[in-house]
């Protein structure tokens, strides 16, 4: 996954999980793969998913 947390906009880098912050107010999360499944994260995945989700917040 790659780490664009210092902006506004978060993406994984196969696509599958977008964070952003729309109009500075609130977090927006789309996670589903291209057959609209669930997807699945490794505990490193979800610990930067976290990590990206605490910086986005503190700025909302």
């Amino acid at each position: 996954m790659q780490n664009l947390a210092n902006e506004d906009y978060f993406e994984s880098c196969d696509g599958t999980v977008r964070v952003w912050i729309e109009q500075g107010s609130s977090i927006h999360i789309k996670a589903v793969t291209k057959e609209n499944d669930p997807v699945e994260l490794s505990e490193s995945e979800a610990m930067q998913i976290a990590e990206v989700l605490r910086q986005f917040a503190s700025r909302v």
